[in-house]
């Protein structure tokens, strides 16, 4: 995985914005979300067959002023393979709840139908090692 920060930071539409507050009210646990409640710029990757997320224990506050909440987990199939991504998502100062990402680590290709733990799949950015 790399450990460069992604700069870019996108804002995430009302609708998805929502569907992550719902699902993160209890911090630490993992939620599965249907696929379409994805942030419309996630929605364009091809082949999405599960989207998961999950609160952090404790938001991290991130020196420009957006506090990192947690993250999402999305997967994909391609060619006999599932591919995940992370992305973590934050507030901004100004109220935004924005995305960056994706990562890549750990269990980023796996043989498709193979049983994944999918708990095992976060904590795969470089906000977790701050």
């Amino acid at each position: 995985m790399s450990d460069t920060i992604k700069p870019k930071w996108h804002t995430i539409d009302a609708a998805a914005a929502e569907q992550l507050t719902l699902a993160t009210n209890s911090p630490g646990a993992v939620y599965p979300v249907a696929s379409t409640a994805l942030p419309h710029q996630i929605q364009k990757m091809q082949g999405v067959s599960s989207y998961y997320v999950s609160g952090y224990l404790t938001p991290q506050v991130w020196s420009n002023g957006l506090t990192i909440g947690g993250e999402m987990v999305v997967a994909r199939s391609d060619a006999g393979m599932t591919k995940n991504y992370n992305f973590v998502f934050g507030t901004s100062s100004n109220g935004a709840v924005m995305f960056n990402g994706p990562y890549t680590g750990f269990g980023h290709h796996v043989s498709s139908g193979q049983p994944t733990n999918v708990t095992s799949l976060f904590g795969q950015t470089p906000f977790t090692k701050l």
